[in-house]
């Protein structure tokens, strides 16, 4: 009897450490796939057939459907460039210029990897969608409060993400992840 108890509590022991350790990996990622550029952060191999099984079930779990590196390169942005959360208590801007690239779209996530429900019914912009300013760049507002112009809505007070995805990148991209120009975040203000 106290073999089998202790068989027991061994595995229980073992699996609760198997799903935490998987778990973490999976929200936190893998420091050494991941690279940075400013407020943004990608990897070279999602998409990849290099692929681990980690970066592999992150693109599972986010949903990403992510393509190969050469057709799709996929940033995500958890915190403005001077490190704040980004959260709908703020009012945040991004802009910008149109990154290497022959498409791209700028996405909102809530924490749950789902689009943010709102009344405007506005989920992204992209190169063809987002209004430009007079010399050529974008600026975008991403606030729960409305804004006029280019306003991505987000959920008052939740935790967010953005997704930056740039389709056909030309070369020069895909080989300097961290120092091709890409919009910059900032924090306009909280309330």
């Amino acid at each position: 009897m106290r073999v089998a108890l202790r068989w027991g509590a061994s595995l229980l022991v073992a699996l609760g450490l198997g799903l935490g350790s998987a778990r973490w990996m999976l929200r936190h990622g893998i420091a050494e796939a991941l690279v940075r550029n400013g407020a943004w952060q990608t990897s070279r191999e999602t998409g990849s057939p290099d692929a681990g099984m980690y970066i592999r079930a992150q693109v599972a779990v986010a949903g990403l459907l992510a393509l190969n590196p050469s057709e799709a390169m996929y940033y995500r942005a958890a915190s403005d460039d001077a490190g704040h959360p980004l959260t709908g208590d703020c009012d945040f801007v991004v802009e910008g210029r149109d990154p290497a690239t022959r498409w791209w779209s700028l996405t909102a996530y809530a924490a749950d990897n789902f689009l943010i429900p709102n009344s405007a019914e506005r989920y992204s912009f992209s190169r063809t969608t987002v209004a430009r300013e007079t010399d050529g760049g974008f600026r975008i507002v991403v606030s729960a409060r409305p804004h006029a112009g280019n306003w991505l809505p987000v959920a008052p007070g939740e935790p967010f993400d953005l997704t930056l995805r740039l389709y056909n990148p030309e070369p020069a991209l895909t080989a300097d992840l961290a120092g091709t120009p890409l919009p910059r975040i900032t924090r306009t203000g909280c309330s």
